[in-house]
Formats: C-alpha cells, structure tokens, sequence
C-alpha cells in the first residue's frame, strides 16, 4: 500500500493509509474494487478505493466504532467481515464463536448513561454465537442478513438481520 497520503472525498483532508492495520476486504457493490477495513485508533473504517478519481482516491464509508480495540484483543479470531451493506461486522475464532457486532441503532425507550447523566439515543449490540462444533472453522462469509461459518462438516447460517 505503501505510505503516500490519499485524500477522502468527504472532508478533503489526507489521511496516510499506509500506517493503519490492514483488518479485512469486502465487496460492499460488486461494480466497483473491493473495500479495504483499516484500524484507525480504536476504531475500524471501510475505505472504497476511487481510482478514477485522482482527487479523492479513496472514500471513507463506513465506521465500526471500537472495532480495532475489540479485534486486537481476541487472541483467538482467524477471521473478520461486514455485511456489504455496513449493518454489522464479525470476527470468528479458530473454533466454535463467532462475535457480531452490529451498528448503533435508535432506542425505542428512554435510556440515560449512568455515569454522565446524558441520554443515549442509540445502542450498538454484540452478540456472541456458540457452533455446535469442535471442528476448525475453515471459513467466514457475511451477507446482509446471514452470517456463514464453514467447518470441516457443517456449514452454520446465522441469520443476524430481519430486514
């Protein structure tokens, strides 16, 4: 990648690519290249890359907020993804879990934050699926609606969004 500074179409301001931790890929649409999840402090953003642009070659669309924290300290994870649509990301282990953290969504309730006495809008939930396996996972795809872990005898579907 190397360490040359790519301006972001949405701010105009640069942002060096080349020192963040490459995390996954995703083919958010399928008519453009693959985007890149690259941590950025705790968080992990989804770059699409605009090479037609020379202006703006890479487009920040997408934020998992303390997703990079959350990833380094899985000692376990073999793989991560997102949905193409950005609804949610997921890590999985060598064996058995997968971890689905989704984005923050509005609250049908009145919630306040205990310790800053503000009221919170929105949640983000994680969810923690357990395979009924000891297989190896082998391999780890998402959609918008399914999560798709592959072991040696079984492929489990976990169906994460309604819509």
């Amino acid at each position: 990648m190397g360490s040359a500074a790519c301006s972001t179409a949405n701010q105009g301001e640069l942002v060096n690519l080349g020192s963040h931790q490459y995390l996954f890929t995703v083919d958010a649409d399928p008519s453009e290249m693959p985007c890149l999840c690259l941590r950025h402090d705790v968080d992990a953003l989804v770059w699409q890359p605009r090479p037609g642009q020379p202006d703006a070659m890479w487009e920040h669309i997408a934020t998992f907020n303390a997703l990079g924290y959350v990833q380094a300290s899985k000692r376990d994870k073999k793989f991560s993804t997102c949905a193409p649509n950005f609804s949610y990301a997921a890590l999985g282990e060598c064996l058995r879990r997968a971890f689905i953290y989704r984005q923050p969504a509005p609250v049908d309730t009145v919630l306040f934050n205990r310790k800053q006495g503000r009221q919170v809008g929105q949640v983000a939930k994680q969810q923690v699926a357990s395979l009924d396996s000891a297989d190896p996972v082998l391999g780890f795809r998402a959609s918008n609606e399914r999560l798709f872990v592959l072991t040696e005898k079984n492929l489990f579907v976990l169906k994460v969004n309604n819509d």
